[in-house]
């Protein structure tokens, strides 16, 4: 009697690698090409208006220069930890070798986006056992015009990308039975995951998907091996911190009304941190999700009902999603659950902005959840569905490719007037000053990197008597009025200005518009805030 053939289940924790390698390279090749045309395409060499860019170019300099990871704003050059260290640090090694060249720095992020959409792409077909959906995946987010342009800008979501990609993938790629201290995959998801929270403090998102999968995996001496290891590369970082006297800026964000109105204070009620989570519920999930899987959506723009309805079931096809990715879904699941709750405690006011670098993930898990959706409408009616199916979802392509052309067409224009001017200014205080002088302005790291000046913003305070006396306490020499277009401006600073005319001299104005570099009366100013009137400036 012939004996039924004995069939081995794949691990449980491992990737099943069910489909060889040689046979991803045309699929490699062809998303490799298409991230070339889409990049190409959209190559911006200018530096992005957003200013933490310039704030990572000037703290990289910073370190280049031997100062370590100081605040270059100010005479003392202070430590600071403004901003995790590691994308101006990598910026400082790339510019030893390279010198500051813009492109070349844009071209690196692009690189790493490459590297890390391909490498989703392989285990996303290891997932699902499936080439055309991973392909159309991956396809789609060389097209997603916002991930994209982060690929082409100074900012550090496409390196937290790349890293927390790796540490997910050798995650996933890991073995039920291995010896830790010795792996290479275990290792790779330690350094990729420090490494994440090294360029941005949203891997505590990462970190806790990772650590709720070896929960429930019940690896007790993996997950003890995991927290001791992150913790020991992460303490360096904590005791620097501690010895500077430095604290986590982060932790107070969380309890802030609005970081950008200081005067409504710190949220001290359950009430208060309920209303704030659900506005950011709003923002980051129902409008978030679905501006980074479909940037053609205009969430702004879209009634508040429909945007509910659309986010809603956007998440729930995400998660969905995450449910049918099998053995993984615990990963998945927690993985998004994580950043969902690091979202939600974040101050608000941020829209989609910190979750791009969740958007792959988010991607994988939407598009693997509508396929098995629409597989098993379909399968209702009798209708077979074939793997090749997958390929409709590239129609969705099509939708993406207006948001790429105008950042085709932004790559090709000018600084907006207003900026320049702003620059101008800048490089003519460069020009005649001494880089010794402290310039009060809005968007300061701007200001410093065309300048070189130490640079400081105005207090953002109705008061026009502590908006001075800030001025006067941080010795103040010339202070800028923009019109870039920010609020705080015409809220704080130009109200001070036109209350006191007689402390502020017009020495270079721009028009166009109209731009102004004012010298700073502090001697007035002190005779202000004494109570005595203040001495005219000498013409």
């Amino acid at each position: 009697m012939a004996t039924k053939p004995t069939v081995r289940k794949a691990a449980e924790t491992q990737l099943p690698v069910t489909l060889p390698w040689k046979s991803d390279l045309i699929y490699l090749i062809i998303l490799s090409v298409v991230f070339l045309l889409s990049y190409s395409y959209i190559f911006d060499k200018k530096m992005d208006l957003n200013g933490d860019n310039f704030g990572y170019m000037n703290y990289a300099k910073a370190i280049l220069d031997g100062k370590g990871y100081v605040t270059p704003y100010s005479p003392d050059f202070p430590a600071t930890n403004w901003f995790p260290p590691g994308y101006s640090f990598m910026l400082a090694l790339l510019m030893f070798f390279f010198g500051n060249n813009i492109v070349l720095l844009n071209i690196v992020n692009g690189g790493l986006y490459l590297g890390a959409i391909l490498l989703l792409f392989i285990f996303t077909r290891r997932i699902t056992n499936n080439r055309p959906l991973a392909f159309s995946i991956a396809a789609l987010l060389f097209l997603n015009s916002g991930l994209m342009r982060y690929a082409t800008i100074l900012m550090s979501e496409i390196p937290y990308l790349f890293l927390s990609t790796v540490a997910i993938y050798c995650l996933l790629k890991m073995p039920d039975e291995v010896k830790l201290w010795k792996s290479k995959l275990f290792w790779g998801v330690v350094l990729g995951s420090v490494g994440a929270f090294y360029f941005r403090s949203v891997a505590l998102g990462l970190v806790g998907g990772i650590l709720l999968y070896m929960l429930f995996q019940k690896k007790w001496k993996r997950v003890g091996a995991y927290v001791l290891s992150f913790s020991v590369l992460y303490l360096p970082w904590m005791i620097r911190d501690h010895m500077h006297g430095l604290k986590s800026r982060y932790l107070d964000t969380m309890t802030v009304a609005n970081a950008w109105r200081p005067e409504e204070g710190h949220i001290n009620t359950l009430s208060g941190f309920l209303d704030k989570m659900a506005v950011n519920f709003n923002d980051t999930v129902i409008k978030g999700f679905t501006e980074v899987l479909f940037p053609f959506v205009k969430v702004e723009e879209t009634a508040a009902p429909t945007m509910l309805f659309i986010g809603l079931i956007v998440l729930i096809i995400t998660f969905f999603g995450a449910w049918k990715t099998g053995k993984f879904r615990v990963f998945f699941g927690g993985y998004l659950l994580a950043n969902i709750g690091v979202f939600l405690l974040w101050h608000s006011g941020n829209g989609s902005r910190y979750v791009w670098p969740l958007a792959p993930f988010i991607a994988i898990c939407f598009f693997i959840g509508l396929y098995e959706l629409v597989k098993w409408v379909l399968g209702r009616f009798k209708v077979k569905t074939v793997p090749a199916f997958a390929f409709s979802i590239l129609l969705i392509g099509f939708l993406m490719l207006p948001k790429m052309k105008e950042l085709n067409e932004m790559a090709k224009q000018d600084y907006p007037p207003a900026y320049k001017n702003y620059f101008q200014i800048a490089e003519a205080v460069k020009a005649n000053g001494s880089p010794k002088m402290m310039v009060c302005c809005r968007k300061a790291e701007m200001f410093h990197y065309y300048s070189g000046t130490f640079v400081n913003t105005y207090v953002f305070s109705l008061d026009d008597r502590k908006v001075i006396e800030h001025m006067v306490n941080t010795k103040v020499d010339f202070v800028v009025l923009e019109q870039l277009g920010y609020s705080s401006t015409g809220r704080y600073l130009y109200p001070a200005i036109m209350k006191h005319p007689d402390l502020f001299q017009p020495v270079m104005q721009l028009q166009n518009p109209d731009t102004y570099l004012l010298a700073f009366n502090k001697e007035g100013a002190k005779k202000f805030l004494e109570g005595t009137s203040a001495p005219a400036i000498q013409q």
